[in-house]
């Protein structure tokens, strides 16, 4: 087994801004090239089954990673507690930052195997005890992430319940939450990631009625500015009766500046609001009207965009997202020199069969890399070219020699395109609240945060 060094000499930042786990496509491959083009975004691994950890001669192949590939999380498919604990310890030994649990999914291999995936809301105990049989395991912080709801069971007090339920029966404290409830049967996944209306006001009224715990928004996240305007929103109101969300002046402010100042600008406000959201802090964050302290989201995950349209969605992170100096990228050109010399050398690294084939082929390494010019002059002869390279290629880098002169230079050589216009989506996040449900509206309107652990357990005894 190759282990990476889990104190690896990597700067890790809090997680503003995060790729959403994908079945099929966040996998080592990908991993690395959007590594390559944003430092400081977390990456999330494939969802991975408990059993296969536990009895899979081929480990390395479903948890080995580059130490440059941190932060990282690796998320985890399971229900049985043991199962789970056993193959957490597995994970730990391989340097993950987190390990993520999937109450989620909507597909069918998940949700209809084992129960698990979105049918385990569905039963918020035993994903207490999933949990807290994982962190006994382990050092690595357990998280969860969930739908806002499951077929019927689709209110928001019976969120609530469920995320009360988690944290007061295990050391979960940051759930991500995708936007939408699902339906487990009628739809399918693609239809379940589209056809349920986004509820970004649910989000926020975790974090006013469980102010000690951690939530991160996905679901419907296309772009860097919806990005900031997320990590830019904050509630109005921590009262029981629930309260406006609305995007801050910072995110205003941006928009009216003039492209330059407001692209340098941006860099700075979407961390320092992002740092204030997520630690709290009414010195930092503001005060609401009345004296309340507002509320903010600890980050936000982006999904398929992050896939489709890499360099769109994550060129730009580090320096607008993070408060980084620079971004690790400064163009595509650079990001497809530096992704095929790591890829030429991973051909093969798996296995090379008799015949001749190789896993990972060129095919396979190829793949994370057809979204890179979306949007582009020539992408779709680009595209063409590499499926008709990729027939004789015996290297990442002899594709990108026979395909690359297609497109304009402009494409290759452009850096990223800075944030600083105005969000493209502001309504999404000007909602108003759900009231907070009545079992715990007392405790988390004037409680001390010592006594959060007390509401939360209000609100399990009343479920």
């Amino acid at each position: 087994m190759t282990v990476p060094q889990a104190a690896s000499p990597v700067e890790v930042k809090p997680q503003l801004l995060s790729v959403a786990p994908m079945m099929d496509w966040t996998d080592l491959y990908y991993r690395q090239l959007a590594r390559l083009i944003s430092r400081h975004t977390w990456l999330y691994t494939e969802m991975v089954v408990d059993q296969t950890i536990i009895h899979t001669p081929y480990l390395d192949k479903f948890l080995w990673f580059p130490p440059e590939q941190r932060p990282i999380v690796c998320q985890l498919g399971g229900s049985d507690p043991q199962l789970l604990a056993r193959a957490a310890a597995i994970v730990q030994r391989y340097g993950y930052d987190e390990i993520n649990l999937n109450c989620g999914c909507p597909s069918d291999r998940v949700a209809g195997a084992g129960c698990f995936g979105a049918a385990m809301m569905l039963r918020p105990e035993l994903v207490a005890a999933c949990c807290k049989a994982m962190a006994e395991a382990v050092s690595t912080p357990i998280t969860v992430k969930c739908r806002l709801g499951v077929d019927s069971f689709d209110s928001y007090p019976e969120l609530a319940r469920f995320i009360a339920a988690v944290a007061s029966g295990s050391p979960v404290r940051h759930f991500i939450i995708h936007a939408r409830k699902c339906l487990l049967k009628g739809l399918n996944p693609h239809q379940n990631r589209t056809v349920p209306p986004l509820r970004y006001e649910w989000v926020w009224a975790l974090k006013r009625d469980f102010p000690h715990l951690d939530f991160s928004l996905n679901g419907g996240v296309l772009t860097l500015e919806e990005v900031a305007t997320g990590l830019r929103t904050f509630n109005d109101s921590s009262s029981s009766g629930g309260g406006g969300c609305k995007a801050r002046a910072a995110a205003v402010g941006a928009a009216e500046a003039a492209a330059g100042a407001a692209a340098e600008a941006s860099a700075e406000g979407v961390a320092a609001a992002a740092a204030a959201a997520a630690g709290g802090s009414a010195s930092a964050g503001g005060a609401a009207a009345g004296g309340e302290q507002r509320q903010g989201i600890l980050g936000v995950m982006v999904g398929r965009a992050a896939y489709n349209m890499p360099w769109d969605a994550l060129a730009d992170a580090d320096r607008a997202v993070f408060g980084a100096a620079t971004n690790a990228a400064t163009s595509r050109r650079q990001v497809l020199a530096d992704y095929a010399a790591w890829a030429d050398g991973m051909i093969g690294h798996w296995r090379v069969e008799a015949d001749g084939f190789k896993s990972p082929n060129v095919r396979t390494l190829v793949k994370p890399l057809l979204g890179m010019f979306h949007g582009e002059p020539r992408a779709k002869k680009w595209r063409a070219a590499v499926d008709t390279a990729l027939k004789t290629a015996e290297s990442v880098s002899e594709v990108l020699e026979m395909t690359l002169p297609v497109l304009q230079p402009e494409s290759l050589d452009a850096p990223p395109r800075p944030l600083g216009e105005l969000p493209q989506r502001l309504e999404h996040f000007a909602l108003e609240l759900p009231p907070t449900p009545e079992a715990t509206a007392l405790r988390c309107a004037d409680a001390p945060s010592g006594s959060s652990e007390a509401a939360a357990a209000d609100m399990v005894a009343a479920a």
